[in-house]
């Protein structure tokens, strides 16, 4: 069994067996993916006390990064192999599924990318090592501004490198442009327009999966991010607090 869910933001109280009754009939060979913002940030007694409940349930939890996970520790884990592409795992059960990767996962062909622009931050970065960092914090407190702290709630890891961008065009290559579901956390230029045209601007990595969409074949495309459970067509699903069955 495959199950897919939205963003979590660490809050993994959906997996509970109140609101997943379905875990009652799931193995570790059964898997649960989160579509980007999964929560993982920099290590505490509370992040490792609800990573264990998770890690101790019945099913494998999968995730692709979104744009608030820290990067500076998810990177630290070595990379392995895992179904077909890289993972870093979090945890035996806990398995972050690496940008631009194609997973065989009990014979369904998943394509993986995650990642996403931060928009609500009008005012910036602010940065610690800046000897102005806190008279510049509490002017920003004060006003009310919207911002982000880098390498507190902001990493420059959200966006994807060249590197990565290349992998995922000659992964799909490999495949023959083929593959059964895309899971991302942002959507393409294209369907972001349909959803959300004036809250959310269009970036480098909307516009290639934009450009993979063109040429890629499908069944659904399932993805996290703009905080609502919607289906935009036939092929492609906004996912949130849900949890729906692809396998």
């Amino acid at each position: 069994m495959i199950y897919i869910t939205g963003d979590c933001h660490g809050d993994y109280t959906r997996f509970n067996t109140e609101n997943f009754p379905e875990q009652k009939h799931m193995t570790k060979d059964d898997f649960v993916i989160v579509c980007g913002d999964f929560g993982f940030w920099t290590p505490s007694k509370e992040q490792e006390k609800k990573l264990k409940w998770l890690s101790e349930k019945p099913f494998t939890t999968l995730f692709v990064d979104g744009n608030h996970e820290c990067f500076d520790e998810l990177y630290n884990f070595p990379i392995e192999e895992f179904c077909g592409g890289k993972v870093h795992f979090v945890k035996d059960s806990i398995i972050h599924l690496m940008r631009g990767q194609v997973f065989d996962l009990n014979g369904v062909k998943i394509f993986t990318f995650g990642g996403a622009k931060t928009d609500d931050m009008q005012a910036g970065v602010l940065d610690p090592s800046d000897p102005h960092f806190k008279l510049k914090k509490r002017k920003l407190d004060k006003e009310g501004a919207k911002y982000r702290i880098k390498h507190v709630s902001w990493w420059k890891d959200e966006m994807p490198n060249k590197y990565e961008y290349q992998y995922g065009l000659d992964n799909l290559e490999k495949h023959n442009w083929k593959v059964d579901y895309v899971i991302t956390h942002c959507c393409p230029s294209s369907i972001q327009k349909v959803i959300c045209d004036s809250e959310y601007k269009d970036n480098e990595l909307t516009d290639y999966l934009d450009e993979i969409k063109t040429g890629l074949s499908y069944k659904n495309w399932i993805f996290g991010h703009y905080h609502d459970n919607k289906m935009i067509n036939d092929k492609d699903i906004l996912i949130y607090e849900q949890i729906i069955r692809i396998l």
